[in-house]
């Protein structure tokens, strides 16, 4: 009973420790723990640890009994920039966030070919939290919009801000099926949070706002698999696949107040208001696919290569706010039509990752790790105005690690990530009254993180 108590405030605690989080292929981060991320992600067909459980379950089979327990403090830097637009640009957010991850392995029954794993991880996250910020002189175009007379040209502003964090708690068996083969599956308990709030105003006329008001963040849980194989071509090579479904959600219930959404016109002119109550909103985790190979029993030396594919296009391209919502015409007012959904059009398409890493032995007590992660962005130039708080746009990332290995037992991690600055503009990426529009918005994000891991071998 007494060990039973100590597990679940372990992970009590370990979900109080996590705040928002920003990863780096879309939202994802590109690995979990300190030899995933030292190792760009490249792990598909090479498990060390028990962060297997959530890339490669049957990399399980492969590893021995042990726990490990993997403290990371990430370091983003994200800035919203009008001032093309004549607004101005600011950095908002915490500068240092804990993201940390626990998991465990050991075998059924004795049987040392079949294990029971699995772990808590925060996989996924994002967030910004910008002060009130002069956005432009758009009240001619706003004014157009709302179908009234421009009387000077006043600074609008903006306010935004989102929080999104993503936990799964992966159990896992995995079975060593002969000397080459291995294969494992994991049930994905998950746990999603967000809040969002990308609104802007005209600050001497409040009839004059357009965007998003969801910040007060709810959560849904959800629920998915993961199978996975790795197979032993010879003594040199190894190969690994993984496929991890979509994870379905329950719907998260916003309770808003009349006015926290107004969505842009459409080509006719019709814009959506809602109205005090409910609102729900489906969104569910992307299904992906990755393989690995691994070069193996080169004297002291072990090299890495992943690719992966994340389908956000099927979850995060548009997604509908249900519930009770007003047409209102931007030139003549309310036409007295009722609608009961409103798209969030985030527009994010299909990531393509590619990964490689290379281990190498300095001596029996001392590893050395380096990889290196290159994603493509799943926002484009063309969505980038609807994604001002959600900035996921980092594509290159080195990472970096030693691994100590303290006696029979123990082993002591250090890691560090870089995702490199990177930028981009909006370029046709607003609609007024059917005409296609340049907002000139930039968003620009760079991250870096550093790593400690520390785990127990229980095989000796």
């Amino acid at each position: 009973m007494r060990k039973i108590q100590w597990t679940f405030s372990l992970l009590s605690a370990v979900l109080l420790m996590a705040s928002q989080a920003w990863a780096t292929n879309g939202h994802q981060m590109i690995g979990v723990g300190a030899y995933q991320k030292s190792m760009g992600g490249a792990t598909t067909a090479a498990p060390y640890d028990t962060t297997t459980a959530v890339s490669n379950p049957a990399g399980l089979a492969l590893i021995q009994k042990r726990a490990d327990f993997n403290f990371e403090g990430f370091m983003p830097t994200r800035t919203a920039d009008f001032k093309s637009m004549g607004g101005e640009d600011n950095q908002g957010g915490s500068p240092i966030y804990l993201v940390p991850a626990v998991g465990w392995v050991g075998p059924i029954q004795d049987q040392d070919d079949f294990v029971f794993g699995g772990g808590m991880f925060l996989t996924s996250g994002m967030g910004v939290d910008y002060s009130t910020i002069n956005v432009a002189p758009f009240n001619a175009v706003m004014s157009q919009i709302m179908g009234q007379t421009p009387t000077d040209m006043t600074m609008w502003k903006g306010n935004i801000y989102s929080q999104y964090q993503f936990w799964k708690l992966a159990p896992a068996l995995a079975k060593r099926i002969n000397d080459n083969l291995s294969v494992g599956a994991s049930l994905n308990i998950d746990y999603q949070q967000m809040g969002f709030k990308q609104k802007f105003f005209d600050p001497n006329n409040a009839a004059n706002y357009m965007g998003y008001d969801l910040s007060r963040a709810v959560g849904a849980l959800g629920f998915g698999i993961t199978v996975g194989v790795i197979y032993k071509v010879n003594d040199m090579f190894q190969v690994g696949a993984t496929y991890i479904s979509e994870q379905s959600f329950s719907d998260m219930e916003y309770r808003l107040s009349a006015g926290d959404v107004l969505t842009p016109p459409d080509g006719m002119g019709n814009a959506l208001v809602n109205a005090d109550g409910t609102y729900k909103m489906g969104m569910n985790f992307p299904q992906q696919v990755a393989v690995g190979v691994a070069v193996t029993h080169v004297e002291k030396l072990k090299i890495t290569a992943d690719f992966k594919w994340i389908n956000f296009k099927s979850t995060h391209d548009s997604i509908d706010l249900k519930g009770d919502y007003a047409v209102v015409n931007s030139q003549t007012g309310p036409t007295g039509q009722m609608k009961k959904s409103a798209p969030i059009p985030f527009g994010w398409d299909d990531v393509m990752v590619y990964a490689v890493g290379v281990e190498y032995q300095a001596t029996p007590m001392v590893t050395l790790r380096a990889g290196y992660n290159h994603g493509d962005s799943p926002i484009k130039e063309e969505d980038v105005w609807n994604n001002m708080a959600f900035p996921a746009i980092v594509q290159d990332h080195l990472g970096l690690g030693v691994d100590l290995t303290l006696g029979n037992h123990w082993n002591l991690g250090f890691a560090y990530m870089k995702a490199f600055k990177k930028e981009l503009t909006g370029k046709k990426d607003m609609t007024v009254l059917g005409q296609t529009l340049s907002s000139g918005a930039k968003a620009s994000l760079e991250e870096q993180s550093l790593m400690l891991s520390l785990a127990y071998n229980f095989g000796g």
